[in-house]
């Protein structure tokens, strides 16, 4: 086995036995608070968006690494809303469905099939729905919709990472504050 095999192999275990234990789904975060008013895992959820959002446009800042420009469009908006609706119905998100397949739940076998039939049919979707637009479709310049705001205003990345965090931050304390009342 390559070490590389190995490496996955403990990671997965590890990340599979943390995501068991927490029970943490980012859609089962919104839900919980948008049905229960439980905000547990989405302060958890407004945590790991900051730290994530913070350090990727620090990370493009500096040019760490280069993003690949995807295109997106209605599409990008029609699948997202497809997968959240069918991920609230579903009652998890994919992460929480595979976890709940390895403690013996056979009835997410089924969300897990046509997750996967989603992914296969939305990648192909993908691969094709660009080239359906008509030529030189453009947004702001950009074709296909594709926008990259620190460009959009001239800005530096992290510009944008520290107003989101700063968002992301404001959201953590109202809910904070909420929950001591």
């Amino acid at each position: 086995m390559s070490e590389s095999f190995i490496a996955a192999a403990i990671f997965g275990f590890i990340l599979g036995y943390v995501v068991q234990r927490s029970r943490f789904c980012m859609t089962s975060a919104i839900r919980d608070y948008l049905l229960f008013k439980v905000t547990t895992n989405l302060k958890f959820a407004l945590i790991i968006l900051t730290i994530i959002t913070f350090t990727y446009t620090l990370m493009l800042t500096f040019n760490v690494f280069k993003p690949t420009p995807i295109p997106a469009g209605w599409f990008s908006f029609v699948g997202g809303l497809l997968f959240g609706i069918g991920m609230a119905i579903a009652g998890g998100c994919v992460i929480s469905t595979f976890s709940r397949i390895g403690q013996g739940n056979i009835n997410y076998v089924v969300t897990a099939v046509f997750m996967l039939l989603g992914i296969f049919v939305g990648s192909y979707l993908f691969v094709i729905m660009p080239n359906a637009l008509p030529p030189r479709t453009e947004l702001f310049g950009y074709k296909a919709g594709l926008v990259w705001l620190d460009k959009l205003f001239g800005i530096p990345p992290i510009v944008i990472g520290i107003i989101l965090t700063i968002i992301f931050l404001a959201a953590y304390i109202y809910l904070e504050k909420k929950e001591s009342i």
